[in-house]
């Protein structure tokens, strides 16, 4: 039995579209019922522990820990951790 497909969203922020997509900073992917964000990230080259500032993820603008499980039509956003005070 295949492993059904979901479509969710995935968005880049800050400086992660140049890094990793040539500049483009969203993208519609298919990835197995069960994926987690990690997963789905992975996926599209994106390997959250090679990403030296690497800050967290959100779900729908909640953030979330990066072994999340994805639903049907999540919107993924990435961001970079942030400097200041």
């Amino acid at each position: 039995m295949e492993a059904i497909d979901m479509r969710i969203k995935i968005i880049l922020k800050s400086y992660y579209p140049k890094k990793f997509w040539d500049g483009e900073s969203e993208r519609w992917v298919d990835v197995p019922e069960g994926a987690t964000c990690d997963e789905a990230l992975k996926s599209q080259g994106i390997d959250h522990r090679e990403i030296p500032r690497f800050g967290f993820v959100a779900i729908d603008s909640k953030r979330v820990l990066i072994d999340y499980v994805l639903h049907e039509g999540d919107e993924i956003k990435i961001y970079p951790r942030m400097n200041g005070g």
